[in-house]
């Protein structure tokens, strides 16, 4: 704690990235990227937005295309179960 940056935007910064600040729900996640950046992501759907307050106090909303969401879901690998099908297999095929 005590290295921590003496400016409190630093310190938001320095925890956003550590993601304390994300809020998973229901309907999707809210997280903090840094002091003045919000992102949205909401389930089901690629889209989302992220809001930036500007120095100017200007808010920039942002479309974000979560291209990850359009990816099939990896296969769970179960190696063991893998070994034991390549083996019975291979009994198998002894016996004929």
């Amino acid at each position: 704690m005590s290295n921590l940056p003496e400016d409190p935007e630093q310190v938001i910064d320095l925890v956003a990235k550590s993601q304390y600040l994300k809020v998973s729900t229901e309907i999707g996640e809210i997280k903090l990227e840094a002091h003045n950046q919000v992102n949205i992501q909401p389930k089901g759907t690629p889209l989302g937005m992220k809001l930036k307050l500007e120095e100017t106090g200007d808010i920039t909303p942002t479309i974000t295309f979560d291209t990850k969401k359009l990816r099939e879901p990896s296969k769970k690998i179960n190696p063991s179960e893998i070994v034991d099908n390549a083996i019975e297999e291979y009994l198998n095929d002894e016996e004929i």
